[in-house]
């Protein structure tokens, strides 16, 4: 569970728009050629995968912020709902250099987010 801080020291639980608002920002630092799983996402929050992919689906801004690159942790794609669906997703990350394994993404594309935030 994600708390928050208000200005004025009060502490709350964490709404849609915060978890949205985090997500997002964790998106960006996931960089082009790599993907996290949905599952990554969800033990750095303290979440279900499920609201993780929740709240990728509200994503109006699909390539400012890159959801193409959470995919499902066997290295399925997922979902995808931008322009035209997995096709779209597949080739959006083969174009950042993500390299693929048949229908799954290549276990050397994935990384953790845990690495990153130390």
């Amino acid at each position: 569970m994600l708390l928050v801080m208000e200005d004025e020291g009060v502490v709350r639980r964490a709404g849609l728009n915060d978890y949205v608002e985090v997500i997002s920002a964790l998106l960006n630092l996931i960089p082009p050629g790599f993907v996290v799983s949905y599952g990554d996402i969800a033990r750095l929050l303290g979440v279900s995968p499920r609201l993780v992919g929740f709240v990728l689906s509200l994503n109006r801004d699909l390539i400012v912020t890159p959801c193409h690159r959470v995919v499902r942790s066997n290295g399925s794609l997922g979902g995808f709902s931008g322009f035209g669906g997995f096709r779209f997703k597949r080739r959006l990350l083969e174009f950042e250099g993500v390299m693929f394994d048949g229908e799954k993404v290549s276990r050397r594309c994935f990384m953790s987010l845990k690495v990153i935030l130390g």
